[in-house]
């Protein structure tokens, strides 16, 4: 019996399914850099917005420069490679004191902000 059969038959026992998946690496990479922006995006905690930020530019930069495997475009690696600078800015303005980053970087992510979506409570 398969991986894929095995999961299958776990799944139709339980009856749900509603937060597991099955993710080649790839797949799951862009999973964490998704997640990693909701959660930066929905977070309470400004002192763990500068980490959050400084990883999804670290997942941005592996995923351009192809250290996952994966060939790219140039067109996504570029885009990827933007994106992955705009992250790192944030994390490095948001882990300046205060002083400086209210001065620097006024914007909405100094207070927390209310969503129609909530993030679910516990991530698996």
């Amino acid at each position: 019996m398969s991986v894929y059969e095995n999961t299958a038959n776990a799944q139709n026992n339980t009856g749900s399914r509603d937060e597991e998946y099955l993710l080649t690496e790839t797949e799951a990479q862009l999973a964490t850099v998704l997640a990693l922006m909701t959660g930066f995006s929905q977070g309470c905690c400004a002192v763990h917005r500068s980490p959050m930020a400084q990883r999804v530019a670290e997942q941005l930069a592996r995923m351009a420069e192809g250290r996952d495997g994966n060939d790219r475009s140039d067109d996504m690696r570029h885009f990827l490679q933007k994106l992955g600078q705009r992250w790192a800015t944030v994390a490095q303005v948001l882990a300046q004191p205060e002083q400086a980053t209210e001065a620097s970087f006024d914007d909405e992510f100094s207070q927390p902000q209310p969503h129609w979506h909530h993030s679910p409570e516990t991530l698996q």
